[in-house]
């Protein structure tokens, strides 16, 4: 009986982290088959371009539920991680890569 509780147990907190998963590749995905997906890319590099940063990578990515662009760029020779609102492009953050 222990063997049984303890089984339920372990897999009931292991489907929250697994839901959350499962919900961060659907909306990734939602993201990625957008049909304005790629015209969104491009005015997000326009925009951190004009802010002075060279752009090296955006992938789709969900945080907190929301749809985000994360980005990764350099501006004067320091890797910055910078976190966009999808679809709108709002900057949510711009922090240093450690």
């Amino acid at each position: 009986m222990k063997k049984i509780l303890s089984t339920v147990l372990a897999l009931s907190l292991l489907t929250p982290a697994v839901a959350f998963a499962d919900n961060d590749d659907h909306i990734e995905r939602e993201i990625r088959t957008d049909v304005n997906y790629q015209a969104n890319v491009k005015k997000a590099t326009q925009l951190l371009q004009s802010k002075g940063y060279q752009v090296v990578d955006i992938d789709p990515d969900a945080h907190r539920g929301q749809k985000t662009l994360e980005v990764e760029a350099y501006k004067n020779g320091q890797e910055y991680d910078i976190r966009l609102s999808y679809p709108n492009l709002e900057i949510l953050s711009e922090r240093l890569d450690d």
